[in-house]
């Protein structure tokens, strides 16, 4: 293992390629922000840090979107020796206090003055928290000292002319063994806690990735997810420090599809909502078209899927073959279809890549059979994001990919996944015991049940703590179900019960936009989208949806009964975490009388 850090590589990048692209930020247009510019603002914020009390070990917390600022921010702190706290910028001044508090940060970056007022209405602001950043706007009236981001700049670069030496020496003292950051899980089961990060374990999986993924200098990248998320900052920020890649930051998730086509990224990560709501938008454009070029572009797309059902099915002697058999059909498909398909997404796209939860099957299937391959992964917060990764040269649809070079990865006789190597935490900050417990003779317990198939690939089966087991005894992996449904016709999402209970029930929401243009297609006048909702005609689509999946599950595994919801599930309403994933128990404590109600009253008693 060498004795570098990621703040190594990224100080060697501001010397060895001062003038390459390193991040692109719009304001009105994008914007190409050096290596050397990067270094200087990064400098002087690690300055600054200094020049108010912050030492090696102390905590800096970050409460933003992403931004070119979060990176420099994070960048400053870690040349320190100081330990980074992501807060997403989402959470209530409760939720943000506990972080703050447990953490001990010493220092908060805030986005704005919104986040500021979040900050003043915590009961009361922890001890150790010295001073505060806004990274945007100017300083208001707080019981602590509050810095512009300008002001911080300018303390930064007196602090330089004093003593120019004094960031560089800092980074040259920080060690692979220092802890760099703890990362707070975004609490679907509970309180959450905050995992330790060493620096090796960054340098380890930025390394791996790019040698294994295959990544290069002439990539960009389209960052849009939170860096808050241990998936965004290692696969998207640090791996392109690593790698010296330029990152090009979205204004805003409402702007991720006007932004593609400004940057036009070659890759890009995103979770797998992101990926439906685009398939759904182009399907519900498809459907808008004229009724010839709705058969011509349903002929392509079905030309695709048949072409790399072919491929994937065929041995490889055979590849070419099937290769063969639609090559003309699949030059036509390409040149009407699916290019401009891909130019929605920038016409440069390599690949994508797929984390946080399950990727939808057909969604999927739709992507690879248009030529943008999607990558999924698997990872945690707790093993530096990546255990597995598919990788383009070897990319096994509806798997997880194999275990990166270096990890090792057992099953346990109930299926779950265990996991040592060097990119697994060093235990739960302060937390003793959760520490103890997440870990069984060295190995790091996941929680998530998997195969492995008889090629190495890993499948993930569902988490652990949410298999549901029927009152017949059947055990159920609801995300399956979950994955086969979401995104598909009017479904938006879906939450699937019946732990000891006769038979699985499920909690429906609706997409907005396919329900509004069913509601066109059908001729059902309407005032609010929210009275759609139990329209026997949707109902009865959404039954023919699930009966669909019904089929290809085992009777215990249907989905007998379900209650659709007017509105979808939210951050607002803490109903999804930070990274859109369904708080699976706040949910069903939100609805268990709609749950309830869709068993008979003998059965509930029996609870």
């Amino acid at each position: 293992m060498t004795d570098k850090t990621i703040i190594h590589i990224f100080w060697e990048r501001v010397k060895e390629s001062p003038e390459r692209t390193a991040i692109l930020h719009k304001n009105s247009t994008y914007r190409s922000i050096s290596w050397r510019e990067s270094g200087s603002i990064a400098e002087r914020i690690a300055a600054a840090l200094i020049k108010q009390g912050i030492n090696k070990e102390d905590k800096v917390a970050i409460m933003s979107s992403s931004c070119p600022q979060w990176t420099w921010t994070d960048v400053a702190a870690l040349s320190l020796g100081a330990v980074v706290v992501p807060i997403y910028p989402s959470l209530s001044a409760s939720e943000a206090g506990f972080v703050i508090e447990h953490s001990q940060a010493s220092a908060i970056f805030l986005e704005n003055q919104r986040q500021l007022r979040k900050l003043a209405g915590i009961e009361s602001l922890p001890e150790a928290l010295k001073f505060v950043v806004l990274l945007e706007g100017e300083a208001e009236a707080f019981p602590l000292p509050v810095f512009s981001w300008e002001q911080f700049l300018k303390i930064g670069a007196a602090e330089l002319e004093q003593n120019k030496d004094c960031v560089q020496a800092a980074a040259a003292d920080v060690q692979p063994a220092d802890l760099a950051t703890i990362v707070y899980t975004s609490g679907t089961t509970g309180v959450p806690k905050g995992a330790m990060i060493p620096h090796r374990n960054i340098y380890y999986v930025c390394k791996t990735l790019a040698e294994n993924v295959g990544f290069t200098t002439e990539d960009l990248a389209l960052s849009f997810l939170p860096l808050s998320h241990i998936f965004e900052r290692i696969g998207g920020q640090f791996l392109a420090v690593y790698q010296g890649l330029p990152l090009a930051f979205a204004e805003s998730m409402e702007s991720v599809a006007q932004n593609i086509t400004e940057v036009k990224p070659t890759v890009m990560n995103a979770v797998p909502r992101f990926y439906e709501k685009a398939y759904n938008k182009i399907q519900n454009q498809i459907r808008s078209l004229p009724t010839p070029q709705q058969y011509f572009a349903r002929w392509a797309l079905s030309i695709g899927r048949r072409a790399l059902k072919a491929r994937e099915e065929s041995s490889n002697g055979k590849r070419e073959l099937a290769a063969q058999i639609y090559r003309t059909e699949l030059k036509v498909a390409d040149r009407f279809v699916f290019r401009k398909i891909r130019q929605r997404f920038g016409g440069r796209l390599r690949f994508l890549v797929s984390g946080a939860a399950p990727l939808s099957t057909e969604v999927h299937q739709f992507f690879e059979s248009i030529g943008i391959p999607i990558l999924e992964g698997y990872g945690l917060t707790e093993t530096t994001a990546p255990i597995a990764c598919n990788k383009p040269s070897d990319n096994r649809r509806g798997t997880v990919g194999k275990p990166l070079p270096g990890v090792e990865l057992k099953l346990a006789d109930d299926g779950e996944i265990l996991v040592r190597g060097p990119n697994v935490f060093s235990g739960y900050y302060r937390n003793d015991e959760a520490t103890k417990a997440a870990f069984q003779d060295g190995w790091f317990l996941t929680g998530d049940i998997g195969e492995l198939d008889a090629d190495g690939f890993l499948r993930i089966k569902d988490r652990k703590k949410d298999i549901i087991i029927t009152a017949g005894g059947k055990h159920v992996a609801p995300q399956i179900l979950e994955n086969m449904l979401a995104g598909q016709g009017l479904i938006s999402r879906i939450l699937v019960y019946g732990d000891r209970r006769k038979y699985i029930s499920a909690l429906i929401t609706l997409n907005q936009d396919e329900l509004k243009s069913f509601a066109g297609s059908n001729s059902i006048s309407f005032n609010q989208v929210e009275e759609l909702s139990h329209h026997p005609s949707v109902m009865q689509s959404v039954q023919n949806q699930v009966n669909e999946s019904n089929a290809r599950l085992a009777s215990f595994e249907q989905i007998k009964r379900f209650h659709i919801l007017e509105n979808d599930f939210s951050i607002e309403s803490n109903e999804l975490t930070p990274t859109l994933k369904v708080k699976r128990k706040f949910v069903t404590e939100k609805y268990k009388q709609i749950l309830d109600s869709l068993y008979e009253k003998e059965d509930i008693l029996q609870i």
